[in-house]
């Protein structure tokens, strides 16, 4: 009997460093998890951030071409502009020309 009773004593032995072992294993999991939840929930942070800033960076991007068509559609009508100017200018000076004969030939 006393042969069973230390069997027995042995096995509750053992199943308390069993509880123990899992239970010091369970709240190792739980800090991991813990830890891993608040990296989870900066991760997902940053991610929202970064969507933030390319929904803003494409938003800026789009003004920014739309100025640049506006810019091409200026330079297109000045040029116009500038050559509707050469071709007057050209004319007058061909009119004058023939007004007053150039002054070598005189």
């Amino acid at each position: 009997m006393e042969n069973y009773a230390v069997n027995l004593q042995d096995k509750i032995q053992k199943l308390i460093d069993q509880y123990t072992s899992a239970k010091k294993k369970i709240e190792e999991l739980e800090m991991e998890n813990s830890l891993l939840a608040d990296q989870n929930i900066q991760l997902i942070s940053q991610i929202e951030d970064s969507q933030k800033n390319n929904q803003a960076g494409s938003e800026q991007m789009k003004a920014l071409e739309a100025r640049i068509n506006e810019l091409v559609s200026e330079q297109t009508e000045l040029k116009t502009a500038l050559a509707g100017f050469e071709n007057i200018a050209s004319d007058a000076i061909s009119k004058i020309d023939v007004i007053f004969p150039e002054l070598d030939e005189l």
